[in-house]
């Protein structure tokens, strides 16, 4: 019995862990086999998810890439341009009013009244240029489904819409777009623009952005990133309802690398004040008319402008009426060639300190102080004027001037001085004695309309215009010495 037992128990022990090690290795290559399996089919879900998203993502395909435009149509008979032609290609359906139609920038309404066009797009655009351009009926425009990653300009988007008055960007995309000069030009109905949307740094181009958008009464940078901004011209030319604008702390609103300011507040008739302390003007080569017109401003601190490299200041500050005083004795004219009408019609202005302007290069001094009417003194004995060629009407309307001591004044070049001294009503004492006529045209209008009794002091040889026969004329030869 024990020997049975023995045979049974060897049993046990040698042949059933054989047919259990099959068992589990079989078990366990199938589960690898399965595991494999698996594997294999995760991958290729993955693979054809990545293919199908990119497809959808990148020409859209059933997913978010449209416009909704609103447009109120007002008269059947004019043309209304529905958008830019050039986007036509770009558009893969057309739905005006949830019905869809065919293609086209210019539809032939049947009623007045708003329609409502969704434009779906066939591809991620990368070019906003002139969308909108000039769709005078565009009241409303909704960019929140538009896929805009891909986009690097948006310039003269909206340019002309005099009639848009609300934009929403929803998450409108803004981290490629370098370029957005003049996109809200023309929009005369705006009240509001959200430009936080652009707080990356890679803005180049800002000219023109509110031109003529005559219903903006504030505008707050915030988040506005001008880092890498070139230029700035016309940036609120014609707002005239603009009474306030936030610069913020000029943590964004950089203005280190701007060439171009001219135009800036040209036509800001409404801006009592400007904070401009903080501007960096290093690099401005334009400063022309960039505060022309502002009629309302009363006060302007631009004693810390750096205008080394200025060349243009023609209109720079014409017909700022309301300003009293003006502190630039400190700008570096050393550049500049063109001072044309710098100060006309500065009618408020009482006096000017701007004895240490360099002027060496300049060409152009027509206008220069053209009807500053409360003007009563200037001293400009220091202009160098050697390459001055026009001074038309530099003087005209200075009715307040009572002296003018212009005596270094060397003008070999100078070839129109036509009204030079025109309307200066009061005018007692003028001193002309270097200023050289030889080669100005127009000669008779040089005293057209002067005042009676003036003493003048001149140099005969070079100065030969006929003088008013009831001035004092005081010919001191080449004796350059003061009277």
């Amino acid at each position: 019995m024990k020997e049975n037992n023995i045979e049974e128990i060897e049993k046990i022990d040698v042949e059933e862990p054989e047919d259990k090690n099959l068992e589990d290795q079989i078990k366990m290559n199938k589960s690898k086999k399965g595991l494999i399996i698996l594997g294999v089919a995760i991958i290729l879900i993955i693979v054809a998810l990545t293919i199908i998203l990119y497809f959808v993502f990148k020409y859209n395909v059933d997913g978010q890439n449209y416009i909704i435009a609103r447009f109120l149509i007002k008269d059947l008979e004019e043309y209304n341009p529905l958008f830019y032609s050039t986007f036509t290609d770009s558009i893969e359906k057309m739905i005006v009013n949830d019905t869809e139609v065919n293609v086209s920038n210019n539809i032939t309404f049947d009623k007045t009244g708003m329609v409502e066009i969704e434009l779906k797009f066939n591809k991620k655009l990368k070019n906003l240029d002139n969308l909108f351009y000039h769709c005078h009926s565009l009241e409303e425009v909704d960019l929140s489904f538009l896929l805009s990653e891909e986009v690097v300009s948006a310039s003269d988007m909206f340019n002309g819409c005099k009639n848009l008055k609300k934009i929403y960007f929803g998450d409108f995309e803004t981290k490629n777009i370098y370029n957005i000069s003049n996109m809200f030009s023309g929009c005369e109905k705006l009240t509001t623009v959200n430009v936080d949307i652009f707080y990356y740094d890679n803005l180049k181009d800002i000219y023109g952005l509110f031109f003529n958008c005559k219903e903006l009464t504030k505008i707050n940078f915030g988040e506005f990133n001008t880092k890498n901004v070139i230029n700035m011209g016309k940036l609120f030319s014609g707002c005239t309802s603009l009474t306030e604008i936030n610069f913020g702390d000029l943590k964004n609103f950089e203005t280190k690398n701007v060439e171009d300011m001219s135009y800036m507040f040209y036509n800001c008739s409404n801006l009592e004040s400007l904070n401009l302390q903080k501007f960096d003007t290093s690099k401005v080569i334009h400063m022309n008319n960039m505060f022309d017109s502002c009629e309302k401003l009363k006060t302007l601190d631009i004693e810390n402008f750096d205008t080394r490299n200025v060349e243009n200041m023609f209109y720079t500050f014409s017909n700022c009426n309301h300003l009293r005083s003006l502190n630039i004795s400190n700008l570096n004219t050393s550049k500049v060639i063109d001072m044309f009408a710098l100060f006309k019609d500065c009618t408020g202005l009482e006096s000017l300190e701007i004895s240490n302007f360099n002027t060496s290069l300049v060409f152009d001094m027509g206008e220069m102080f053209g009807n500053c009417t409360n003007l009563t003194s200037i001293d400009i004995s220091n202009f160098d004027v050697r390459n001055v060629e026009s001074m038309l009407g530099m003087f005209e309307g200075c009715i307040q001037l009572t002296s003018l001591d212009i005596s270094n004044f060397k003008t070999e070049k100078l070839e129109d001085a036509s009204f030079f001294l025109n309307g200066t009503v009061n005018l007692k004492y003028i001193d002309l004695r270097r200023f050289n006529t030889k080669n100005l045209k127009n000669k008779e209008s040089f005293f057209h309309q002067n005042p009676d009794s003036v003493t003048l002091i001149y140099n005969k040889s070079i100065f030969d215009i006929q003088i008013p026969s009831n001035w004092n004329a005081k010919d001191v030869g080449d004796n350059f010495k003061k009277y």
